[in-house]
């Protein structure tokens, strides 16, 4: 067999801003499909950071291994698997609260430094997890193997991996950093989302990149293989405010004052937040039911959103037993972009136009860091 023992003092971080972003898919039915590394953890001695996005294919039950660095002194000491049951950075499991979702993309940030002697666990940029480590722990660089893709039995550049553990699913952005980051951080890498170029800000610090582990020169054994990631045509500068994490919206929420969506352009995307949309993936179904509801909108152009012509929709959309639910859907139309203002042509066409934006954000799925970031970077003074 063999392997690449790459030259981790010098991360090979790519400086293209391209749309085609990549993840690795990872079969996960036997032992067989891995990346192993020989690596020269030294500058992770006293700090680190291990950051990445992942979407597991198995259900709970299974605890497939993503990332596992073993040495000839301790079993665990960087090992994360696909359901978070395993957390471990340092030293010792760090319990947290957290069980992700099948088929579903989500952000996990392990951090630690010997000074703080804290070692945190972030799911979608949110601390759901930490633990103390004994003052006098570091990080062990010595006599390590580090693989991805399956738990190793051997400190050993040897292929010896537990056959209950494979990982099967898709990861990207995986980078081993020599620093712990701070929550704010890991909070902006999660909101400036999966597509985003937010690592090259902190290329300095990174030790291991993804960019090097994507690269060729790395061994790819099995059916470990690149994919492309479903990304839009444009990219930003990281989202600086903190998505907050409320919830789907509600007709009574609206009327009784929240402010999440309070003025202007921010009201236009305040849709997304009812139950029909809020923690739905984007696709053909959601983007035409929006089109279907601005559609139904438009046939009242000249009239004003008052309450007798939100009563009218419901009967005419509503079966003639419904329920909240159904109400629900139309309570978009309580937000102040809608408010008793007059429905216009330009309003119709401003609502088709967000419609066309959000379509690019196709399989991602609709939370408080999409509508955050929809808020920030697509409302303008003239939109």
């Amino acid at each position: 067999m063999i392997v690449f023992k790459l030259p981790l003092l010098i991360s090979l971080i790519s400086t293209v801003q391209s749309h085609s972003k990549q993840a690795l898919k990872f079969h996960g039915y036997d032992t067989s499909s891995y990346i192993m590394i020989d690596p020269d953890m030294s500058p992770l001695e006293e700090a680190a950071s291990v950051c990445m996005w992942i979407k597991k294919l198995t259900y709970d039950h299974h605890t497939g291994t993503i990332i596992h660095y073993r040495t000839a002194r301790l079993p665990d000491v960087i090992t994360i698997s696909d359901n978070l049951r395993m957390a471990v950075l340092v030293y010792g499991h760090t319990s947290n609260r957290v069980r992700p979702a099948k088929s579903e993309w989500y952000h996990v940030c392990l951090t630690w430094s010997h000074d703080t002697q804290r070692v945190v666990v972030y799911h979608n940029g949110v601390e759901t997890g930490s633990k103390t480590i004994p003052g006098d722990w570091k990080f062990i660089v010595k006599d390590g193997s580090l693989v991805l893709g399956q738990y190793h039995r051997t400190s050993l550049m040897q292929a010896y991996f537990s056959p209950r553990h494979p990982f099967k699913g898709e990861i990207t952005k995986l980078n081993i950093l020599k620093r712990e980051l701070s929550a704010k951080e890991v909070d902006e890498m999660f909101i400036s989302g999966i597509c985003s170029d937010y690592e090259n800000s902190l290329q300095d610090d990174i030790h291991l990149s993804w960019e090097t582990l994507l690269s060729d020169e790395t061994e790819k054994h099995g059916n470990v293989r690149p994919i492309d990631l479903s990304c839009p045509d444009h990219t930003h500068e990281p989202t600086k405010e903190r998505a907050t994490r409320a919830g789907p919206t509600t007709k009574k929420s609206i009327v009784e004052g929240s402010t999440e969506e309070s003025t202007g352009c921010a009201d236009r995307w305040a849709i997304l937040r009812l139950p029909d949309f809020y923690n739905k993936k984007v696709d053909t179904g959601v983007i035409q039911d929006l089109e279907n509801k601005t559609h139904s909108l438009e046939v009242f152009i000249g009239y004003e959103i008052t309450d007798d012509l939100k009563a009218l929709l419901l009967i005419q959309h509503c079966d003639t037993d419904y329920s909240d639910n159904c109400e629900q859907d139309w309570a978009f139309l309580y937000t102040p972009f809608f408010q008793n203002q007059k429905v216009t042509a330009d309003m119709i066409k401003e609502m088709r136009r967000k419609w066309k934006l959000l379509a690019e954000f196709s399989d991602h799925v609709i939370d408080d860091a999409l509508i955050a970031h929809l808020k920030k970077h697509h409302c303008t003074t003239e939109s």
